[in-house]
């Protein structure tokens, strides 16, 4: 393999299901050359795993909404990526994404990101921890 152009970027998991859905859209509607079975393999596996993902209920608004949301956090690129990808719902999830968390962020402000993350990055287990409270609570209450 050769590289063709030289760039640097990090991509969601989003944009690499979004991608490799596209290509093997565009595979099917055109007689391409035969790719290397390895490929097709990779590619198979890394759709069917991203599939099983978060990520596969985002949309591109969601994303957009928490990359501008998040502006105010001074969160380098890498970190942003980590909470987009990994949708982290509590605070020591928080502090193994974030580098020296703890001097960087007080708990009030770090409370307020992830009830950003909740609000702008849903996920479909989102219901089943409301369940588990509501059901913890019934229980509490016998």
């Amino acid at each position: 393999m050769e590289i063709v152009e030289t760039r640097s970027a990090l991509l969601s998991n989003f944009e690499v299901l979004s991608l490799l859905k596209e290509q093997e859209t565009e595979r099917k509607q055109q007689a391409q050359h035969k790719l290397p079975e390895n490929l097709l393999t990779v590619e198979f596996e890394v759709l069917q795993f991203l599939g099983e993902t978060a990520c596969a209920t985002q949309s591109q608004e969601q994303l957009t909404n928490f990359l501008e949301a998040v502006k105010s956090y001074g969160l380098t690129r890498a970190e942003k990526l980590q909470i987009l990808n990994l949708r982290p719902r509590s605070a020591v999830e928080i502090h193994l994404l974030i580098e020296e968390c703890e001097e960087r962020f007080s708990q009030e402000r770090l409370e307020e990101l992830i009830q950003l993350v909740k609000k702008t990055l849903p996920r479909d287990d989102d219901d089943d921890d409301n369940e588990v409270d509501e059901e913890n609570d019934d229980q509490m209450e016998e």
